[in-house]
């Protein structure tokens, strides 16, 4: 199998590398791609930022991994941020999804989560378990299904606050209609004995349209007020624009200042650029011939300077040949002309030829800069233009807005002086009234008129009420999903409760799948981990056991106790580092096992250096039954190894 990288940690360009199956030995000393290698292939097995920006080479901001034909995956830098181009990529999950567990399960470097975790000494088994199982992402789903249900019954228990409420209120409405009927009653019986002592109905009838006016007045108030508003927003917007449109104008006017006529200045400067580039053609014609007559002087040098001529005897036989000598002159003279020159005239001529190439290549990099510097100039120009060009469409636009704004301005006044004169009108009218009512209850004995006053304040307060509680009722139910009016709060209770119910059954069958799949997990793993420690040549444990501590009859969290041959027990934090090591390494193969079997690769990074060499040869023994590609690396001393070398088995 085909590796190649490029660009890929302290790679720079492309490398490649032989990959065969069973045991895979990357040696190098310190600092010599290692790691980068390892890395390499965990990019098509991960989708993880970190790993991407670890692996891609610090210099270079694109760069691959290339795994035969069947696996590939693009590299790149953009905002200090590496990312993978997922469109073109083809990683070990796109071929098989059971794989996408493979990164923290198949590969046990030092930035491996396991090893992490040992290093801080806070394995966590019950994370571990949960991640390379299918239980994390149950333990998600249940964990926002919990979050909905807390929402829902918060949610729940405002609507039936705010129902609660509505229906005092609507209580409280029945009971101030049932008194306003009987003030009513109570009022029809005042003004009959008023009307007696008055001998008229004339104040009823005038009180009632004094009221009726005083509504109409108090209604047009209300739409002046608003017409006030529009008036004033109309004229804000009329000020905004106005001012946005005299700006516009300052910076037309300002640029028109600058320059006079944009278009000439931009057909001036395409002048310029094309004399410019006119004059760099006749310099380069100038240095090709310079540069054929250098090629000619170099030939002719080469001939001339044969000190000694030697003819060949074939000479004689071919006349082609014979003639072809003949025209080369003698040694000495000049192979073009048969004059009699020196190598001394050449050199000079020569170094004169390559001097007038150099002035000519300057004087062409001159032009280059000068049409440059030109072409910058030139696109200031015409991007001023175009910025010219939008600002006049803005200020058209500008001016449109302003007409339009002030035509509303004008017709939004002319409402309001319309709605000023007709209150004008009907404070008129009010006075004419209250004048007649002051009139009409000249001769009403005062004490019946305040008690009926009285009585009609009380109305129109519990009418006030009423209207103010309908109000509040309105609010308070509207912010009540699926509620019926009429609804009892029993019933709506009940068919809100129904919903919870459904997601209270889902919540518990995620529960108890949760507790399968962690449950299951351990027996896997209990299953296992004996046979994979011993048959690796460890012998320090009897026995390895992964130990549930349960909540509320819930998995709360694993532990791992070991079994020394003396009997004595400890768990898995109270190991040395060396011992949990070798642990974490015993569970990422046993969880390859239960969960990829399949998957080609196991990669080791470092890990197995404090290995004696027996153990490190029965470990890797054992893993190449379990993988077909098994790479480990090896550090290897300077004095022995220059360079990375992958060696295959065991020497």
């Amino acid at each position: 199998m085909k590796l190649e990288l490029q660009n890929i940690g302290g790679f720079t360009g492309v490398h490649t590398f032989d990959i065969r199956k069973g045991i895979n030995r990357i040696t190098a000393p310190n600092a010599k791609g290692k790691s980068s290698l390892l890395r390499g292939i965990q990019c098509l097995a991960s989708d993880d930022e970190t790993v991407f920006r670890d692996t891609l080479n610090d210099d270079n901001d694109t760069g691959s991994i290339k795994l035969d034909d069947g696996y590939v995956r693009n590299l790149r830098r953009v905002n200090n941020i590496v990312q993978a181009t997922q469109a073109d990529d083809r990683t070990f999950f796109d071929e098989n999804s059971e794989w996408r567990n493979a990164e923290k399960i198949a590969f046990f470097t030092p930035k491996s989560r396991v090893v992490l975790e040992i290093d801080q000494n806070a394995f966590d088994v019950l994370r571990f378990v949960k991640s390379v199982s299918g239980a994390e992402i149950v333990e998600s789903d249940l964990r926002r299904k919990e979050a909905q249900l807390g929402e829902a019954k918060q949610k729940l228990d405002e609507y039936i606050e705010n129902l609660t409420n509505a229906q005092k209120l609507e209580a409280e409405i029945k009971t101030m209609q049932g008194d306003i009927q009987k003030l009513q009653g109570e009022v029809q019986e005042l003004e009959a004995v008023i009307a007696k002592e008055s001998g008229t109905m004339d104040i009823t009838d005038v009180s009632r349209d004094l009221g009726t006016k005083k509504r109409e007045i108090e209604g047009l108030r209300d739409r002046l007020r608003v017409r006030e508003g529009e008036v004033k927003r109309y004229h804000d917007e009329y000020e905004k624009v106005r001012a946005l449109r005299e700006r516009i104008n300052e910076e037309i006017d300002e640029f028109e200042r600058m320059y006079e006529s944009p278009d000439k200045s931009i057909v001036e400067f395409s002048g310029k650029i094309t004399k410019h580039e006119h004059r760099k053609k006749s310099l380069k014609n100038g240095k090709d011939l310079v540069d054929g007559l250098l090629g000619v002087i170099d030939g002719v040098k080469k001939i001339f300077g044969e000190s000694e001529r030697v003819v060949p005897g074939e000479a004689s036989e071919i006349p082609s040949l014979e003639k072809a000598y003949k025209l080369l002159g003698e040694s000495g003279e000049c192979p073009v002309c048969s004059g009699n020159t020196s190598l001394s005239t050449l050199d000079q001529r020569k170094d004169a030829l390559r001097a007038c190439t150099t002035d000519l290549s300057k004087d062409m990099r001159g032009e280059d800069e000068q049409v440059k510097m030109l072409k910058a100039d030139r696109k200031e120009l015409q991007d001023n233009v175009d910025g010219l060009r939008a600002k006049q469409r803005s200020l058209d636009e500008a001016k449109r807005d302003e007409e339009e704004y002030h035509k509303e301005w004008d017709e939004r006044k002319d409402t309001l002086d319309a709605i000023g004169r007709e209150i004008a009108e009907k404070d008129s009218e009010l006075e004419n009234l209250e004048r007649q009512y002051e009139d009409a209850t000249k001769n009403v004995q005062t004490k019946s008129r305040e008690r009926l006053n009285e009585m009609r304040k009380k109305v129109g307060g519990f009418e006030n009420e009423i209207r103010n509680n309908q109000k509040q009722i309105d609010r308070l139910t509207s912010e009540i999903p699926d509620y019926m009016i009429g609804e009892t709060l029993g019933e709506y209770a009940t068919k809100k409760n129904k919903g919870l119910e459904q997601l209270r059954m889902e919540i518990g069958e995620l529960e108890t799948q949760y507790d399968h799949e962690v449950r299951g997990a351990v027996e896997l793993f209990n299953n296992k981990i004996n046979n994979i420690y011993h048959d690796m040549g460890f012998t320090t444990f009897r026995d390895i056991t992964i130990k549930e501590e349960t909540t509320r009859g819930r998995p709360s969290s694993l532990n791992v106790i070991v079994e020394h041959e003396s009997g004595k027990k400890q768990s898995l934090s109270s190991l040395s580092k060396a011992e949990q090591l070798i642990l974490g390494l015993v569970f990422q193969i046993s969880a390859k096992e239960n969960y990829i079997p399949d998957f080609p690769f196991f990669v080791i990074d470092d890990n197995m250096n404090t290995f004696d060499p027996d153990r490190f040869k029965l470990a890797l023994d054992y893993l190449t039954d379990k993988a077909d590609y098994v790479l480990v690396s090896q550090p290897a001393p300077p004095s022995e190894q220059d360079e990375l070398v992958v060696r295959y088995g065991f020497d």
